[in-house]
């Protein structure tokens, strides 16, 4: 299901919810350039791809908050793989996405494989999106290499599991830390701008404002 479509200037973000646990992936293209890419390709990204060749936009990256097997497992699809997408992932989520590829291989009958990802995210590291640029932000606590991606034009953040509306993302996973979780949310996230807008691996939009009081 697509949810409400955000555009900024020539900047589009449109959100599909996929699977049973209702993960957002999300399409961002440039109406000039006609880039786009994916952040975190989740169930049924067949569909999220046919929608987009339907509106005449090929991905050509795709950039993985983290590796947990809800947020990877869609590079596993066969159309993804034949389009040959790369996907950009934090190192220290490595052995995350090798532990996803297995419960993957256990749990669904169709996938084999992933493509591996390239493993170059870090801190502070730009990520281009036709005139768009888009900072890499080091936040650790759900995931061992979690990041998220924060454009300072739009007023954008994706961030994966982090922080949701009201709440933050699960800490007893393997590598996951409340300390750790919180000291990202409170000096990576609420030190942006008030406007903010997060979009959250799962569940409902919010801003930086509206989560300063739980923090």
């Amino acid at each position: 299901m697509i949810v409400q479509e955000m555009v900024f200037e020539t900047l589009h973000a449109l959100p599909f919810i996929c699977g049973p646990i209702a993960n957002n992936t999300y399409a961002l293209f440039d109406e000039d350039s006609r880039d786009c890419v994916v952040i975190d390709p989740s169930f049924s990204f067949d569909r999220v791809l046919r929608h987009l060749n339907d509106l005449g936009y090929t991905p050509g990256e795709i950039w993985l908050t983290h590796a947990h097997f809800d947020h990877i497992v869609g590079t596993a699809y066969s159309e993804s793989r034949d389009l040959g997408i790369k996907s950009h992932l934090h190192p220290l989520d490595e052995i995350l996405f090798d532990e996803a590829l297995q419960t993957m291989r256990r749990q669904i009958p169709f996938i084999t494989d992933c493509p591996r990802p390239v493993l170059d995210l870090a801190d502070g590291l730009m990520l281009n999106l036709g005139n768009y640029r888009f900072q890499t932000i080091f936040t650790p606590g759900h995931a061992p290499g979690h990041c998220c991606f924060y454009c300072e034009q739009a007023g954008w953040l994706f961030s994966g599991d982090l922080i949701f509306y009201h709440s933050y993302g699960r800490f007893d996973l393997p590598g996951g830390n409340l300390q750790t979780l919180k000291k990202s949310i409170k000096e990576k996230v609420l030190t942006l701008p008030p406007d903010t807008i997060i979009f959250p691996g799962h569940e409902e939009y919010t801003r930086v404002r509206d989560e300063e009081v739980f923090y």
